[in-house]
């Protein structure tokens, strides 16, 4: 193997195997990918030149179990016309050096590259050309290749070797970010899902709007935990009906194209107050929640010292609504 030291580009790493049965795999000529690069096993930082005829072979694990899109990158010179690449997404059995689609334990692909036309360029390695073409590979599925089957006149280089995943991460959410009509004002544990604020309050200044319709019941709507200001509301405004009360002033709400804004628990309300610097819009006032502690009081929280009461459903106080994602 010659080894260009004048080249410094990292090498990389490829793995993957196909989603669908492979037979005519090829490539194609591309822009530069994103994606992880993994060194190949023979080198750690230069690019790789093998001379045709030679059968020292190169291989590139998979970085992790997964789906990916495979791109190698050709440096110059690169003379081979058919450079086979060998894929094998379920690792290999030890001493076989056979590349079989159809080995139902160790199945392998092969992809040919026409490197002297890819020179300095990247490409894909496809199925039927279909830049869709995905490869799946276990923990120790991993690709090779050598120039073994090349004319000695020619030379077979890799320059980089990129594992593309086609999963697209989660998306990352932090409190206080803009996000669905509102900002975010709680995250849960699985960092996928929380709650979101109303940009303003729904009263204005000190004038605030009463808990109750005008008539002392037991609702039920007892729920104070995180996730419980919804089935609060929605019950609140089934017994109650239409008017002008909190919970009614939520469950009408429609604003930056939602509809399922609700009046918050009590700890839904005191993750509110915690965050209220990053939310914003908030006056050193009093705010409704949607529980419930009797039929004559419903809990309230101070937005000055963050200290939660229950008062009388007719006082009025502000109202911000929230609403899940």
């Amino acid at each position: 193997m010659k080894q260009n030291t004048a080249r410094l580009n990292p090498i990389i790493r490829l793995g993957t195997m196909l989603l669908l049965a492979v037979f005519n795999l090829t490539a194609a000529v591309a822009a530069t990918p994103t994606g992880t690069q993994i060194n190949p096993t023979i080198s750690n930082t230069q690019t790789i030149e093998l001379i045709g005829g030679s059968t020292e072979n190169v291989s590139w694990t998979a970085p992790k179990a997964g789906t990916y899109k495979l791109w190698v990158q050709i440096p110059t010179p690169s003379s081979a016309v058919n450079a086979t690449y060998n894929v094998y997404p379920k690792g290999n059995a030890v001493g076989n050096t056979n590349c079989s689609s159809t080995d139902p334990t160790y199945p392998c692909f092969q992809a040919t590259v026409d490197q002297a036309t890819a020179t300095n360029g990247w490409v894909q390695l496809m199925l039927n050309n279909q830049a869709s073409t995905s490869w799946v590979f276990t923990k120790t599925g991993f690709v090779s290749t050598n120039a073994s089957g090349i004319p000695n006149s020619q030379q077979l280089g890799i320059a980089k070797l990129v594992y593309q995943s086609t999963v697209t991460p989660p998306p990352v959410f932090k409190i206080g970010q803009s996000y669905q009509g509102g900002k975010i004002f709680y995250i849960d544990s699985s960092k996928q899902h929380g709650l979101i604020s109303a940009p303003s309050d729904q009263t204005v200044g000190f004038t605030g709007i009463q808990w109750y319709n005008g008539s002392f019941v037991t609702i039920g709507a007892t729920g104070t935990a995180i996730g419980t200001g919804q089935a609060n509301t929605t019950a609140i405004v089934k017994a109650q009906g239409p008017g002008s009360y909190a919970a009614k002033l939520c469950d009408d709400l429609v604003l930056n194209g939602y509809t399922d804004w609700y009046l918050p628990s009590k700890d839904e309300l005191n993750q509110l107050f915690l965050n209220q610097a990053v939310v914003g819009g908030f006056a050193s006032s009093f705010y409704w929640s949607s529980s419930e502690n009797d039929n004559f009081n419903a809990w309230y929280q101070i937005f000055g010292n963050g200290n939660q009461y229950d008062i009388g459903k007719y006082y009025t106080l502000a109202v911000r609504a929230v609403r899940a994602f």
